[in-house]
């Protein structure tokens, strides 16, 4: 069960963050979802900082405490990328 929960939470925190690769460099264009990926850690990374710890509680193990932290960075990556363009572009 511990496999599954981890195995999960690194598939919440990839799904974001290939939709964010894809906006900031705009490898496919999707115009219909504008600036919703920027947004989407927010959902998928809490549903996984839920499973990986979870899965840290049933067995303390290195790979489930690499995905507490993936997804707490990743859920962290909307402030920090607000923040950052404020304090550059100033707006």
């Amino acid at each position: 069960m511990q496999r599954k929960f981890i195995l999960l939470s690194y598939l919440l925190f990839l799904v974001p963050l290939l939709f964010i690769v894809n906006f900031l460099f705009d490898i496919i264009t999707l115009e219909k979802i504008q600036g919703l990926p920027i947004f989407f850690p927010f959902i998928f990374c809490s549903v996984g900082l839920f499973f990986a710890s979870k899965a840290f509680h049933i067995k303390r193990s290195p790979m489930a405490l690499g995905a507490i932290i993936a997804n707490s960075v990743l859920f962290l990556f909307p402030f920090i990328y607000m923040m950052g363009g404020t304090l550059i572009f100033g707006a």
